[in-house]
């Protein structure tokens, strides 16, 4: 009986950890070493893998994030954008063929018999950058809607449409009024009755500059010379509109994903139309990009959407072939997102991340046993935000593979090594009168990481920790 459980708890390691484990290293060396501050969330076929939180939220008050942490999410809004688009397309009430002028009649620009709202969607208006050559001064004053398409998206154009891909802003800004046009219905009443009520999206919604938002993290850059963090300049959000005016959490776009690529809120039909790239105006699609990658031994078809607003960078990636999910948030531009979240697909994939650091154990043989026997000092808190709850974990080797000890103050015999795995592994039960409680986790120098079930009780708890050396041996 003794070996059957260590045997579930073995096999519930490799499932939970061995998966887990690597995402988890992978987050900790971005974390560690490439300076990331944010959540990520793995899925496939709808399901989570992983989702975490690292990293500071506010450096003025030095709260941390979690995965609940709200983030603006930049231009992934474009594609909340571009669905919206398409669910009139699917009620007939708007033509992807037809030109501004049909649906804003009052537009000035040279392009409104010109323009069709397919290129819009694809960037191939010919309509001049809404920033020009000022950059981030468009968004540093407070402008209405209109005034801003009667200022900065109105312009001669600059080539025949659809003939160049020119990413900007002031499309899917204009894409945004004409949902209004057409429904008689603000953007955020659009996007909350057709996406994010329906589908559960609570922490998701429109940003204004006026706005308080509970768990909203705040967005810094990095100067390059000093490697210090600084606060984002200032500016109105809400004049990215619905090109960019958006916030969310990673749980909340997971749902948005499962809506998407499970056909939910549009038809398989639409949803094939949204995903077909135009390889001449370099992959784009309706609010993805959609292109053949190779992620090390595998390919896969997959959809990419991007956004940076100063600190607010976010990647979202999805492998159509494999029904994939990988979301990357963060508030900083001190890392790389596109790097982190290939690393994040390698191991999803069940492939090895390449980061430089890591570290192989391969047998019993290379691991110093008296630097693993004795009291680990575990953080069992429930979320980051809470106050720290640090218990001892007792750990001593016995003979062969095999280890006993004492967790949470109840002794324990039977925790089995297995070595088969990168890294040391371990997996141990402990019980009370009514439930078992399993455990496993894995070993790094001296960093211990592990995971705690009961299906009594219906709960899952991750923790960590750390060798306690001012107790020796256990005592």
């Amino acid at each position: 009986m003794k070996y059957s459980i260590i045997i579930l708890t073995l096999l519930f390691s490799k499932l939970t950890f061995g998966q887990t484990s690597q995402f988890s290293k992978v987050v900790n060396y971005y974390n560690s070493e490439k300076n990331f501050n944010g959540a990520v969330a793995v899925a496939t076929n709808g399901q989570i893998d992983f989702i975490s939180g690292i990293g500071l939220a506010n450096r003025q008050a030095g709260t941390n994030i979690n995965s609940k942490s709200k983030f603006k999410i930049a231009s992934i809004t474009k594609t909340f954008t571009a669905v919206l688009i398409l669910k009139l397309y699917e009620q007939g009430k708007i033509d992807l063929k037809s030109t501004i002028g049909k649906y804003l009649p009052e537009y000035k620009g040279e392009g409104k018999d010109k323009v069709t709202i397919h290129n819009l969607l694809t960037y191939s208006s010919g309509i001049p950058n809404c920033e020009g050559n000022t950059g981030i001064a468009v968004y540093q004053l407070p402008i209405s809607t209109d005034d801003f398409i009667v200022k900065y998206c109105s312009g001669k154009l600059e080539f025949e449409p659809g003939k160049q891909f020119s990413y900007n802003n002031g499309d899917y800004i204009l894409l945004g009024r004409i949902i209004e046009k057409i429904t008689g219905k603000s953007f955020s009443q659009n996007l909350n009755e057709t996406i994010l009520k329906p589908y559960g999206m609570e922490n998701t919604n429109m940003l204004a500059t006026k706005d308080i938002v509970s768990g909203l993290v705040p967005t810094y850059n990095t100067d390059d010379s000093t490697k210090t963090f600084y606060i984002d300049d200032p500016m109105y959000i809400e004049n990215y509109y619905s090109a960019g005016a958006m916030y969310s959490t990673i749980e909340d776009l997971l749902k948005f994903d499962n809506a998407i690529f499970g056909n939910k809120i549009l038809s398989k039909k639409t949803v094939d139309l949204m995903l077909t790239p135009y390889p001449e105006l370099y992959g784009v699609a309706y609010g993805f990009w959609v292109t053949d990658n190779k992620y090390g031994t595998i390919s896969s078809k997959t959809a990419n959407r991007q956004g940076s607003i100063w600190g607010a960078n976010t990647n979202w990636v999805h492998l159509i072939d494999n029904n994939k999910t990988i979301i990357v948030f963060s508030n900083t531009n001190a890392t790389n997102l596109s790097e982190l979240a290939e690393q994040l697909i390698l191991v999803s994939t069940g492939q090895k991340s390449t980061l430089s650091t890591t570290t192989k154990i391969n047998s019993l043989t290379n691991i110093d046993l008296d630097k693993i026997k004795g009291t680990w000092l575990l953080d069992l808190r429930p979320d980051p935000n809470s106050e720290p709850y640090l218990k001892d974990f007792i750990l001593t080797p016995s003979k062969g593979k095999e280890f006993e000890g004492e967790f949470y103050g109840t002794k324990f015999t039977g925790g089995y090594f297995n070595t088969d795995w990168e890294n040391l592994y371990f997996a141990f039960t402990t019980g009370d009168k009514d439930n078992v409680y399993y455990h496993s986790g894995y070993i790094i120098d001296e960093k211990i990481f592990g995971i705690s079930y009961s299906e009594g009780r219906k709960f899952t708890s991750h923790w960590t920790g750390i060798k306690n050396n001012d107790k020796k041996n256990g005592t």
